[in-house]
């Protein structure tokens, strides 16, 4: 398998078995899922999703064609939100229980600002190419040329992982060694692709934050580390050469970082710990329970828990086995995990 057609499988695995959707500039007459806002139907709780996560007491799910559905009621009970793109979104992250960000396929980066019932598009790929270009005429001909490739080649390359510190500070990170962060809530946004230690352009999974500290992980165990509050990255050497996939801080201000084939460690300073798992699971998401458990949700739908801060980690039996993409935990301490059937509680 050529290099290539390897890393668009990675792409697939993580978009939990999507292809890529390419977001062409649109022709006479015709729309693109960049220009379509998402169809409304009563089935949207039951589509393909992607990530579920908490914004307060309100449970907010995310998936394909744009669809983001919200719980008031631990994830009994869904309704649609509308969404003005209908691409697949990847990820999401909210500083209260209103103000939240999404990420997705093109580039898109949505905002809202009433806790999910609607949201609006602040930037796309052909933005971030644009801006990537103004910003590379001041660096270098290599930079020019990688930002000038950008542009040619549209909004075909997906965010995969958002995270905000507060209201003002976020970044988004994706395919390709994609990078971009925002000081004002996402009013503008200003490329980091070249200020990262990522000289092969590897894809970039995974964003998270503790304080002034940032994590980014990726392909073939990428790793890396900013405490200066994202104004600069130093590599980190990870346990092991394969691909991460999530990152998730912890309260104690540690990083837990988790993906393929059981890599997973944990990230308290510059020398990242291994972690030793029961199996060598690809893992897909990983989140803190209030309890303090950490909780790893495998390929498969398998469940790793640790009650140790990730010292060890048994399995967990679900009510049943099935093709789950995310885990977060419901207002009142119960599981709800998204699939590619839709969003649910589990029992």
């Amino acid at each position: 398998m050529d290099g290539g057609l390897r890393r668009r499988r990675l792409l697939q695995l993580i978009g939990a078995g999507l292809g890529l959707q390419a977001a062409l500039p649109a022709g006479a007459g015709q729309a693109t899922p960049l220009h379509q806002a998402a169809g409304m139907t009563p089935r949207a709780a039951r589509g393909l999703m992607t990530r579920v996560l908490r914004a307060g007491e309100r449970l907010v799910a995310l998936g394909e064609r744009g669809l983001v559905v919200l719980s008031d009621d631990g994830g009994r009970q869904w309704r649609q939100a509308h969404v003005p793109v209908s691409v697949t979104l990847t990820s999401a992250s909210f500083v209260d229980a209103r103000q939240g960000w999404i990420a997705g396929h093109g580039g898109v980066i949505l905002h809202t600002g009433d806790g999910g019932e609607t949201w609006a598009l602040q930037t796309d790929g052909i933005a971030l190419a644009n801006a990537a270009l103004a910003q590379a005429h001041g660096l270098s001909a290599a930079a020019t040329q990688r930002a000038q490739r950008l542009v040619d080649e549209g909004a075909d390359k997906p965010l995969l992982s958002i995270c905000f510190a507060d209201a003002r500070r976020g970044m988004a990170v994706g395919a390709y060694g994609l990078a971009t962060s925002t000081r004002d809530g996402g009013k503008t946004w200003h490329p980091c692709t070249e200020g990262l230690p990522n000289p092969q352009g590897l894809h970039l999974y995974a964003a998270a934050r503790h304080g002034k500290t940032w994590v980014l992980a990726g392909e073939q165990g990428l790793l890396m580390r900013s405490v200066d509050d994202g104004a600069s990255f130093e590599p980190l050497a990870a346990p092991s050469r394969r691909s991460f996939f999530t990152a998730t801080a912890t309260r104690d201000g540690a990083f837990v970082c988790a993906g393929l084939l059981g890599n997973a460690c944990r990230v308290e300073g510059p020398t990242p710990t291994p972690l030793a798992l029961p199996a060598p699971l690809t893992l897909l998401s990983c989140t803190e329970g209030r309890d303090g458990r950490l909780l790893l949700l495998a390929q498969g739908g398998r469940l790793l828990v640790s009650r140790d801060g990730g010292s060890s980690f048994t399995e967990q039996p679900l009510p049943r086995l099935m093709p789950l993409t995310a885990l977060a935990e419901a207002p009142d301490g119960g599981l709800v995990a998204t699939s590619l059937g839709g969003v649910a509680r589990l029992g």
